[in-house]
């Protein structure tokens, strides 16, 4: 042990360089295995008894157990130094500790610090490769906003996100909003001047080699877009390729050091803005719209932010929001400013429907978040990945005509732009880097890259995924603003009846809905499309969402309860959620309602009205033809058929197929009905009616074998009711049985009502009328069976009765039992019965059923007293002789 230890002391750690570190490492690899061989092998197995005999030796062991103690607790706290998870852990002082600590002290930090070796090696050897994307560390920012805060969770506040008790802002506009027009929007026509135009307002240019194969879409946004031209051959600035030496990142929204804002609701602060502007290279933009309170929407808020500060304008001041169309108009179309955006799709359209502004030069980073392969393309998502800022996305759906704006809604307007330019800068960085590690960038697919290709583009490799970004961003600002006809009869468009009953998954109010009695989806399909269009109508002449008038869920609650006056379309709704508008036009909805059901009502009774077409056949010559007039009879509510007018002159065919040629004319009304019931009484007969249609004949073979047909699927009645009735006759039916003897069914009493007769007399077959029986006095089907008539219908298969030995016959009496050829007559009074009471038996008898003996198998068995068996597990083989290879 001392030479290993001098083996080991010999090369200081102060003599370990690069060159000499794998010997050093070897040798102490070796010592260490060599000490620990020692150890296992020399060491006697009972130390402490040669403690207690020499001293010398237990002196010398314990001081090497303190020497590997403290070489172990200093191991310890250089793992803790490298990870904090294990600060705190102990030290290893005696035998005790390091049997007990053993696992979480020494085998944790060491498995630790050999995955840090070996991620070390990787770096060092060139294993690890850099990320294609870098993101960069947080910028730094004081102490108390160094820990991230979390999201705040939880609902807004109602008095934030729908201000209902606020006026309309609206009405103060100068420029006012017809909802009523649903003309197509024509820019020519709104704008009054073209800035930074190639060319002319109102011309559309094609360059001589640009195909004809362009898409309907297509072609109309080139004769109606005014920048079309402007955005099909851009002229980017050459700083957009060209990245800053340094990214600054932007100060801290909150804090001491934080950023400073303008509030623009001024003209003259606007016209200090707009003089700003015009000299940046670069601006961010955000826009806040409302849309709960208005049919259209409109903008609210616009936020512009700069390298050096950040704007908020107030769209709702009339004198500001006048000046947003010329001001910012020239801005918005110079493609020497770039205008940065995310998720611009809105903000587009938005721009072009409320001040007739185009955007030209839009960088768009949802589109470079998407290009870049980021899992989440949130402006959120890059503001924590990129600035370490989580803003309050629940201010998203705030009210924001709110005035003056609380300081928590403008935090939030101010974080949509503050942080947008340093993203802007890091996206292009990462673009750039990210397409240097591609193989051949010139093969990289870039399908939107076509669009700007005769624009002022670069086309050097490290730049095709930040052209891709901007063909992206182009086609967005492509996108125009166009007002929504109401389709009535479709139900297409984004406000539609048939979208949004499949959105909502009604299939049953879609346009794919079955019809009933010709309608749609039947009444309530029909219901559901008209209270649809009231509101349409309602939201249009008050300015108010379809939403608010009636939100969409009660809009399918009052099509399918269709109520029918005031009291019961209020009831639908739960105390106090009736919206405001509903309240003071619930007459007006009540009588569209009814007024829709009646209509589909008698618009129904007309399409089930009975259709009867009859084949012509000529009567006595084929000359003699009468011309054949679909009836049509109207069917009541109540009877099922109502009675045709007799001024109305109807023909009938004088003959069919199926009922033979027709006979003497009777009463206007149905053709077929009895001159008797049993709960009207007798028809009155009265003189038929001039011009009358006669009833065709019965006579026809057709016609009698369906009547008998008809006739032979009734249930008919078993016995009559009281009062004056036919007798009834007798069916005995026979069978004969397999052996030839004839046996009698029960016979089958069968009411013979005497058959109505025309007023002529004459009898009509088949008129024969069964009466109503009360279920009470209702008899079975069959007759009762004599007791002397023996009926064989099918016998069992009896169990054999086992017989108790009471008593032993003798000879004679056995004799005297076959002599007889009588069965013995069972005599049931000596079998016990479960119901009577059986005497308890004696204390001394042992009730209990002893169990049958086996017998034992083979001889040789020996009896071992009435002890319990052994265990199973015990008594019989677990394994061997699986294969039964021994017999």
């Amino acid at each position: 042990m001392a030479k290993t230890n001098a083996a080991v002391g010999s090369s200081p750690s102060s003599s370990v360089s690069p060159d000499t570190f794998s010997d050093y490492a070897t040798s102490l690899h070796s010592a260490a295995l060599a000490t620990t061989r020692l150890a296992a092998t020399s060491l006697p197995q009972d130390i402490a008894f040669h403690r207690s005999i020499h001293v010398s030796f237990a002196a010398d062991l314990d001081a090497l157990s303190t020497r590997v103690l403290r070489l172990t607790n200093k191991l310890v706290r250089l793992a803790a130094s490298v990870d904090s998870g294990t600060v705190g852990r102990g030290t290893l002082d005696d035998q005790e500790d390091v049997l007990d600590g053993f696992k979480s002290l020494i085998v944790d930090p060491m498995d630790k610090l050999f995955e840090r070796t070996d991620m070390c090696l990787d770096d060092f050897l060139g294993r690890k490769k850099e990320p294609a994307i870098a993101v960069p560390a947080p910028p730094s920012q004081s102490n108390n906003l160094s820990k991230k805060t979390p999201a705040p969770r939880g609902r807004l506040d109602p008095a934030l996100q729908h201000a209902s008790h606020l006026p309309k802002p609206q009405l103060l506009f100068n420029a006012s909003v017809d909802n009523r027009n649903e003309s197509l929007y024509i820019p020519a026509r709104t704008l009054d001047h073209k800035w930074c135009a190639r060319v002319p307002l109102g011309y559309v240019f094609r360059d001589e080699d640009e195909s004809d194969g362009l898409d309907e879409e297509e072609r109309r946004k080139l004769s109606a877009h005014p920048y079309y031209y402007e955005l099909t051959h851009p002229g980017f600035p050459i700083h957009i390729f060209h990245l800053p030496s340094t990214i600054i990142p932007p100060a801290s929204l909150t804090g001491p050091n934080s950023s400073k804002h303008v509030y623009v609701s001024t003209p003259s602060t606007f016209s200090s803005m707009a003089t700003k502007l015009k000299a940046a290279k670069e601006i961010a933009v955000d826009l806040e719209h409302h849309s709960y309170r208005t049919y259209r929407g409109f903008l609210c808020l616009m936020q512009i932010s700069t390298r050096e500060e950040d704007f908020i304008i107030d769209l709702l001041v009339p004198s500001v929001r006048d000046s947003i169309g010329n001001t910012l108009g020239e801005i918005f179309a110079d493609p020497g400013i770039i205008k940065v955006f995310h998720g611009a799709e809105s903000d587009i359209v938005w721009l072009q429907q409320d001040f007739n502004i185009f955007v030209v030069g839009l960088f768009d980073t949802y589109h470079a978040s998407k290009v870049l392969d980021f899992q989440k393309h949130g402006l959120a998502n890059l503001l924590e990945a990129f600035c370490d800022f989580i803003p309050d996305k629940r201010y998203q759906l705030a009210d924001w005509r709110i005035r003056p704006l609380p300081e928590e809604m403008l935090t939030y307007a101010r974080s949509d732009t503050h942080f947008l330019l340093y993203i802007y800068d890091q996206l292009r960085l990462s673009l750039i880097e990210r397409a240097q590690t591609i193989a051949a960038p010139d093969a990289y697919p870039s399908t939107a890259a076509s669009l700007i290709s005769k624009g002022n583009i670069s086309d050097m490799p490290q730049h095709v995924l930040l052209n891709d970004v901007l063909a992206r961003s182009t086609r967005t600002a492509l996108r125009l603003y166009d007002r929504e006809i109401y389709d009535a009869e479709l139900g297409a468009g984004t406000g539609g009846w048939d979208t949004l009953a499949r959105k909502w998954n009604k299939s049953s109010l879609a346009s794919s809905a079955v019809e009933i009695n010709g309608v749609r989806g039947g009444v309530t399909g029909e219901v559901y499309r008209a209270v649809h269009r009231w509101r349409e109508d309602v939201a249009r002449n008050e300015d108010e969402s379809t939403r608010y008038v009636l939100p969409n869920h009660l809009l399918f609650t009052v099509a399918e309860r269709s109520p029918s006056n005031v009291a019961q379309l209020l009831g639908l709704f739960s105390h106090g959620a009736v919206p405001p508008v509903l309240r003071r036009r619930a007459g007006e909805l009540t009588e569209v309602i009814k007024a829709t059901v009646e209509r589909v009502t008698s618009s129904g009774l007309t399409v089930e009205a009975i259709t009867d077409a009859v084949d012509v056949k000529t009567a006595n010559s084929a000359a003699s033809t009468e011309i054949i007039i679909v009836e049509k009879i109207p069917k009541s509510k109540l009877w099922g058929s109502t009675k045709v007018s007799s001024s109305s002159v109807l023909q009938r065919a004088s003959s069919s197929s199926l009922f033979g040629p027709r006979s003497t004319v009777v009463h206007e009304g149905s053709s077929y009905s009895t001159s008797q019931s049993s709960l009207f009484g007798a028809v009155s007969s009265h003189s038929p009616p001039q011009n009358s249609a006669p009833i065709v004949s019965s006579s026809g073979k057709k016609f009698q074998d369906l009547m008998a047909r008809i006739h032979r699927t009734l249930v008919i009645a078993p016995t009559t009711p009281t009062g004056d009735q036919a007798p009834s006759q007798t069916i005995t039916q026979s069978s004969r049985t397999s052996s030839g003897s004839i046996l009698s069914h029960p016979a089958m009493l069968v009411s013979t009502v005497a058959p109505p007769e025309a007023p002529d007399g004459a009898t009509i077959p088949g008129q024969i009328e069964i009466p109503f029986i009360p279920s009470n006095q209702r008899q079975s089907h069959f007759a009762s069976v004599p007791d002397d008539t023996i009926v064989l219908v099918g016998q069992a298969r009896q169990k054999k009765r086992k017989r108790t030995k009471s008593k032993v016959l003798d000879n004679s009496s056995i004799r005297d039992c076959e002599n007889t050829g009588e069965d013995e007559v069972f005599d049931y009074a000596t079998v016990p019965n479960l119901l009577d009471d059986v005497a308890p038996a004696p204390e001394g008898i042992d009730t209990r059923k002893k169990k049958r003996q086996k017998d034992a198998k083979g001889a040789g068995v020996i009896e071992y007293g009435a002890f319990r068996a052994p265990p199973r597990d015990l008594r019989e083989v677990k394994s061997g002789n699986k294969t039964h290879t021994f017999k």
